[in-house]
């Protein structure tokens, strides 16, 4: 069952995430990155907003306030998004929303 904290991590970890399992030949952490790829098609499906704002501010690191202006919107609305999207990933990935 993943939380939300570990995704988020992931997800913030998601350039060296591959690497590692190269070289670790982690089959658990595989397992996860996997997960996480098909729940990112699946929220890019749902929404191409939510999905932007998680993979521009957790994966690129780019501020909330740029992302902010990137998309038009107010901070506190990137927020939400980050909220919601980290949300609904977590759900796809425990196999809850299909």
């Amino acid at each position: 069952m993943y939380q939300k904290q570990a995704v988020e991590d992931m997800l913030r970890n998601y350039t060296t995430i591959t690497s590692y399992i190269v070289h670790t030949g982690d089959e658990e952490v595989h397992s996860a990155k996997l997960d996480l790829d098909i729940a990112l098609q699946k929220l890019q499906d749902f929404s191409s907003n939510l999905h932007k704002t998680i993979i521009g501010v957790f994966v690129w690191g780019i501020p909330i306030q740029e992302q902010a202006k990137r998309m038009n919107v107010s901070k506190r609305q990137i927020s939400r998004r980050l909220d919601d999207g980290l949300h609904f990933l977590t759900l796809i990935m425990n196999g809850e929303v299909l």
